[in-house]
């Protein structure tokens, strides 16, 4: 689905002319005015932006069709369905990553919040009825389990040592990360060299 919005947009953005009857027809639909974005296909996020601003412009495609004898990649009704539950499930990744990534203030103790929503939203669409979200998630779910084991011990010490949260943060978030099973013996094992870390230095 990626491809047919990419190969719309890049279609539209190519041509001055093409550009220039695309605006029009935003302005007869007074849609607000925007612009389509391209992408880069080794960066997820500007995909998403892609994504996310190319179905504002949803009916503008089909009459832009009508208007070029040329434009065969007109998404159809079943893509932009298919775009909104892709776009529902990047935006969770998008607010993660600009919250784990702000550069302005301090965010290592917002992290555990951030990617157990994250994981809550893969674990609830992994049971989604549409197949073809089923398989991305899955797919998603591998990198996510991959990424989250190489950062969970740092990401969690520094949950624990915001006074605001201390061991309250695993209570609330690692339920959301692990199975019932699994969670008070990842606690345990994430409290244990915090207090050889602490005996350590007082």
């Amino acid at each position: 689905i990626v491809e047919v919005i990419r190969d719309s947009v890049e279609y539209v953005r190519r041509s001055d002319a093409r550009l220039l009857l695309f605006s029009e027809i935003v302005k007869q639909l007074n849609l607000p005015e925007r612009k389509l974005v391209d992408d880069c296909r080794t960066r997820w996020n500007s995909t998403y932006e892609m994504l996310s601003t190319a179905i504002k412009f949803k009916d503008v495609f089909p009459r832009f069709a009508a208007k070029d004898p040329h434009y065969d990649d007109c998404p159809c009704h079943e893509d932009w369905e298919k775009v909104e539950k892709v776009c529902s499930v990047l935006e969770v990744f998008w607010d993660a990553t600009h919250i784990i990534s702000g550069s302005d203030y301090p965010t290592s103790n917002l992290f555990l919040n951030a990617v157990s929503l994250v994981k809550v939203l893969l674990d609830e669409k992994s049971l989604d009825n549409d197949g073809f979200i089923r398989d991305m998630v899955e797919r998603m779910k591998i990198k996510f389990d991959k990424y989250w084991g190489e950062t969970n011990l740092l990401m969690s010490i520094a949950a624990v040592l915001d006074p605001r949260c201390k061991m309250k943060a695993l209570e609330f978030c690692f339920p959301k990360l692990y199975s019932s099973e699994k969670v008070e013996r990842e606690i345990a094992l994430f409290a244990s060299p915090c207090m050889n870390f602490f005996l350590n230095t007082h």
